[in-house]
């Protein structure tokens, strides 16, 4: 995929060197950045990158165009690329133009002149939204959660847990406390292994495989009662919303796990598994 594109619009001044030069010392390695001298130029631009399917990230404009009022210009640039941030560079901080554009226009920014290298960190705030925004939903793992999830209370025993996964058909229980905060991960294989006999004992003492299995089912029935709070995986790894499917899914294969909780300020909001990657990512193909 092409890099997304920045506009630097202004009309020619010694100030358009060093804000080109800033930009792409900044910018380069995932923007291509171009520079223009009239609204009308960069409007042609626009049509052509939207018959194109490009991306336009930012637009830094000008508060003086020769050819066109820059009202017309972000009225007709923002028809055309409605998510693209929009910056003017105003001549004053109190210029009525700026502040009409932000009123009226939606521009999101306003710079001063002259041009100052800490003007970029601005600029990274929005180029940063745009990002959040402008990605494909599928790009994040609040795109891809499964919100669905079974859940057990961290009071429970094992009796309940397994009904749980038996009727679900889950493998892993994401546990919650009475106020549905995040306590921690109950996994199958633990439940399993808190009733399974050691086989090889019963079978080098002359036992059966059915004997090996009604110790199973006897173990099973005897720990049926027991609370769960043994066996919670109370640090478990754990997902944010805003965190990039690359990120789960290098996760999920480095580490062998098939479901990761998806948590934020200690909710629980979601899991992801291998599964909910693999259909978002071919539903887009």
């Amino acid at each position: 995929m092409n890099s997304p594109f920045i506009y630097i619009l202004q009309p020619d001044s010694g100030e358009n060197e060093r804000i080109e030069s800033d930009l792409r010392s900044r910018y380069a390695d995932k923007y291509r950045v171009l520079r223009a001298d009239t609204g009308g130029q960069v409007l042609s631009a626009l049509e052509q990158h939207r018959a194109e399917n490009d991306s336009v990230a930012l637009l830094l404009v000008g508060q003086s165009l020769p050819d066109m009022p820059g009202a017309e210009f972000f009225s007709k640039a923002g028809s055309l690329y409605p998510d693209a941030r929009r910056v003017l560079l105003a001549e004053t901080k109190d210029s009525e133009t700026a502040i009409t554009a932000i009123n009226q226009l939606g521009i999101h920014y306003y710079l001063v002149r002259p041009w100052q290298a800490k003007n970029l960190e601005h600029l990274d705030e929005l180029l940063e939204d745009w990002q959040a925004v402008g990605q494909p939903s599928y790009m994040y793992v609040k795109g891809v959660m499964n919100t669905h999830v079974a859940r057990i209370r961290a009071d429970s025993n094992l009796h309940v847990a397994a009904e749980i996964v038996a009727l679900s058909g889950v493998s892993d229980l994401m546990v919650v406390d009475s106020s549905g905060g995040f306590v921690g991960v109950l996994s199958e294989g633990d439940i399993l292994r808190a009733a399974l006999p050691d086989i090889d004992d019963i079978l080098e003492e002359g036992g059966t495989l059915d004997d090996a299995y009604q110790v199973f089912l006897r173990r099973g029935a005897e720990l049926s009662h027991r609370p769960i709070a043994p066996l919670i995986i109370r640090e478990p790894i754990t997902l944010l919303p805003e965190d990039h499917v690359a990120k789960a899914s290098a996760i999920l294969v480095s580490r062998q796990i098939r479901l990761l909780p998806v948590v934020k300020d200690g909710r629980l909001l979601g899991t992801v598994s291998r599964a909910n990657i693999c259909q978002a990512v071919v539903g887009t193909l």
